[in-house]
């Protein structure tokens, strides 16, 4: 029985790969799934290989509303209802900003009672609560503390980060002195994670492009990037996910950037690989 620690159900961007889905983590706390860390696509088949009941998920948090990180949900809460789950789901994103919908509203035109599957609420207990953090990168704010409910965890925190015009959060969830830090998609070595993650015992973080120059690079963090900020968050070990394309041939350099700066543990994050946090 896992105690804390995740599966990863998707690893990969939002590109067709024959062994990575989009984006996609199962927090494991007490033996149960209790968390889902985004829900890219492919996120419900994994759910499936991976043999994790839909209906034992108690909170959703997404980094992001990018569709290889909130594009498979529906099937997830789909199956979760038919299953008589018969209680809501809580849902956790971040604040819209110019047009970009945030967690209330994306949840609302998918799930809400004039929403794309408003059929759902015809099932005893359904709902979709949202919840919207703070996602303004230029606020400088304190990481905030995430509504969890009766989780068992000790706190869970987020904060914004910049990913191009997206809205994004990364995410901290403690546990008995152990903590998992989720970076998202991220632009840059941001000084707000670092802060969130200062400590941690994993930190899975977007490993997405090279190194030299590529279409969107200024989207994602560069491998150099990557290893300044789990080094100077001093997190004991490095989950490096959201491969793309254009990294997956040259992902023994992009890990050698990497390790140029952070001298922890390095783990190259594979779809249905359980790491636990001991």
């Amino acid at each position: 029985m896992i105690d804390f620690g995740i599966t990863i159900l998707g690893s990969g961007g939002p590109f067709a790969n024959a062994t990575r889905a989009s984006s996609g983590y199962v927090v494991w706390t007490e033996g149960r799934p209790a968390i889902l860390l985004d829900a890219g696509g492919g996120a419900f088949e994994r759910l499936g290989r991976a043999a994790i009941d839909p209906a034992l998920i108690d909170l959703v948090l997404l980094s992001h509303l990018h569709i290889d990180h909130s594009g498979g949900l529906a099937p997830v809460v789909f199956a979760a209802t038919i299953a008589k789950r018969g209680r809501p789901f809580d849902l956790v994103g971040p604040c819209g900003r110019g047009q970009v919908p945030g967690a209330k509203q994306f949840a609302d035109l998918l799930f809400g009672r004039t929403g794309a599957w408003s059929y759902l609420h015809t099932f005893d207990g359904f709902g979709v609560r949202a919840t919207e953090m703070p996602s303004d990168p230029d606020a400088h704010a304190e990481p905030a503390g995430v509504p969890c409910g009766g989780i068992a965890v000790e706190a869970i925190r987020s904060v914004a980060v910049r990913h191009g015009m997206m809205p994004a959060l990364s995410y901290r969830i403690e546990r008995g002195g152990r903590s998992i830090c989720y970076s998202g998609d991220v632009a840059e070595a941001s000084d707000a994670l670092i802060a969130l993650a200062r400590g941690c015992d994993l930190l899975v973080h977007d490993f997405a492009l090279p190194e030299r120059p590529v279409p969107n690079g200024d989207l994602h963090a560069k491998p150099s990037a990557v290893g300044r900020v789990a080094a100077a968050a001093g997190c004991a070990k490095l989950v490096l996910s959201h491969v793309m394309p254009e990294l997956e041939d040259e992902i023994d350099a992009a890990v050698a950037a990497v390790r140029a700066s952070y001298g922890g543990e390095i783990v190259l994050a594979h779809d249905l690989a359980t790491i636990e946090v001991v």
